[in-house]
């Protein structure tokens, strides 16, 4: 029995002896506690190294007085709880050094039985460094959520695990883009799942592997999103999110595509325009021309018209003088003589009425002429529009004469502020224009009233018409119908401008082979009008 006893106690000895060498060498700090006063009992080399206390210094020590005095309570609960109830546990708590410092503790507690001795064994590791970072880390989150706060651009990390979509983070103007009145923020649709929507989108990876996605939501704004992915040191894989509202881009970017797209027609149109305006010059340089070639004309006429019809004048009253001074005489004889002589001075006559007549005619014709031109009148200024269309009457005669039938139903107007010279243009245009259309005998009817404001002026022909597909075109430059030789295509584009020069407005009905009119619509104007 005594050989047993030995036997047991070398065994006792040699697990106590291991024990105390594994012990020993714990790279935590392990305390010894008497569980019945919470008295170290032992300690081993790291406690002294981690607190400051030398091993005898701690040996005098409860428990609860390696804390600082405001966790004994909870350090002495701790340690009831494991003497009583044989409950461990694990907490987080703080020792204070023979320095007075503070240091980060993870501690675990238990109830060993050695035989029929009891021990309340602590393990503590120093977890000081570890606080140390996790707070350097809180920290630098803080700044960094600061900075992706100020961001202009959506952002967010999103922690995916067995396919599940987690929110870590979420700056301010992401919340501002997809807000949500609930107090617990849910992954919004656009954000939880954009590989899976069937709307039409534009998507693409870069070369870096990032992937991005264009799409239009339901109120008309445009986001881009793009997704990167990482692997976290736990294994876990991050997407990093950024949605940019890129709204105003795209509208800008479509306003430029469809610029793009106009732009030839719109160079088009512009090289009309100034087609359009190089041939008013051209036909306004061509009227100032004509108009001094007609005031040169005119002037040089004047002085041997003149001249004509005083001489003309005086020759008729000189043959009626000796005709009287003949007969009062007898000089004219009797019988065949007699009647020669009466017959030369009826014929003289005659002659001087016809010279007369024609001289008139002239004269009609030149002051008709100058007051076509109206070179000193290029501002605005008063026009009398029956004036002005009986003096074009005057110089288109020739192409009316036994031929078209001028019908004249003219109302009782006021005087038009307009550039009269323009004008007269107008009416000269409209009126060939009626003429040429008009094959063999034909009539042009002529109409003028007021209405309110405006003064309406009426040009009607029974010529060949217009057809309706050139209706549309007939005041475009260069558009013709007239052919070859006949026609330039510019007298009713110079009609067109100058109306819309003068504020007014041209109305045309036509039918093929029955006529066209073209009616005039001119608003009256005071005399402090100016062009």
């Amino acid at each position: 029995m005594a050989n047993i006893d030995a036997d047991e106690l070398k065994k006792l000895r040699e697990s106590e002896e291991k024990y105390r060498k594994k012990f020993e060498q714990a790279r935590d700090a392990i305390l010894d506690i008497d569980p019945q006063n919470g008295a170290i009992v032992s300690v081993n080399a790291q406690v002294s190294q981690v607190t400051g206390f030398s091993r005898n210094e701690l040996l005098q020590k409860k428990v609860w007085q390696l804390h600082p005095p405001e966790e004994w309570d909870e350090a002495k609960q701790l340690f009831e709880q494991v003497r009583s109830q044989g409950m461990g546990y694990n907490r987080q708590l703080h020792f204070l050094s023979k320095k007075g410092e503070l240091i980060d503790i993870d501690i675990s507690a238990c109830l060993i039985r050695f035989g029929k001795k009891t021990i309340v064994q602590r393990t503590c590791r120093d977890i000081t460094q570890r606080r140390r970072l996790e707070r350097q880390a809180a920290a630098h989150r803080k700044n960094f959520e600061a900075i992706f706060n100020m961001m202009p651009l959506g952002l967010a990390v999103i922690r995916v695990t067995g396919g599940k979509h987690e929110i870590t983070f979420e700056n301010t103007m992401l919340k501002k883009m997809f807000p949500t009145d609930s107090d617990i923020r849910k992954i919004p649709d656009w954000l939880s799942c954009p590989f899976e929507s069937k709307e039409k989108h534009q998507c693409y990876i870069s070369q870096h592997g990032t992937y991005f996605e264009e799409r239009t939501s339901s109120d008309g704004k445009t986001y881009l999103f793009s997704s990167s992915y990482i692997l976290d040191t736990d294994n876990s894989w991050y997407e990093i999110r950024i949605v940019q509202d890129i709204t105003k881009r795209r509208q800008l970017e479509n306003k430029l595509i469809e610029a793009k797209n106009t732009l030839e027609q719109r160079v088009e149109q512009r090289t009309q325009e100034l087609k359009q305006k190089q041939t008013q010059l051209i036909q306004a340089e061509k009227m100032a021309s004509l108009g001094n070639l007609v005031a040169g004309v005119a002037h040089e006429m004047n002085t041997p018209l003149g001249v004509l019809a005083a001489n003309n004048d005086l020759i008729t009253r000189i043959v009626d003088k000796m005709h009287a001074l003949f007969h009062e005489t007898g000089a004219l004889g009797d019988g065949q003589e007699h009647n020669k002589l009466c017959s030369l001075f009826d014929q003289a006559e005659k002659l001087n009425s016809v010279n007369k007549t024609a001289a008139r005619r002239i004269i009609a014709i030149v002051n008709s002429l100058r007051k076509f031109a109206r070179l000193d009148e290029a501002e605005l200024d008063e026009f009398d529009v029956h004036e002005g269309i009986e003096n074009t009457f005057m110089l288109v005669y020739h192409y009316t004469k036994d031929r078209i039938e001028i019908e004249k139903h003219y109302g009782d107007l006021p005087m038009l502020r307009c550039h009269p010279n323009q004008m007269n243009q107008v009416f000269m245009n409209i009126l060939v224009n009626g003429i040429q259309a008009i094959e063999g005998w034909g009539k042009i009817i002529i109409t003028t009233e007021r209405q309110e404001n405006n003064v309406i002026i009426s040009f009607e022909d029974n010529g060949k018409g217009i057809e309706k597909e050139h209706l549309k075109h007939i005041f475009d430059p260069g558009f013709t119908t007239k052919g070859v030789g006949v026609g330039t295509g510019l007298g009713l584009s110079i009609v067109y401008n100058i109306i819309e020069d003068h504020k007014g407005k041209i109305e045309v009905e036509s039918t093929p082979g029955k006529g066209t009119t073209f009616r005039f619509i001119l608003p009256l104007r005071n005399g402090k009008d100016r062009a």
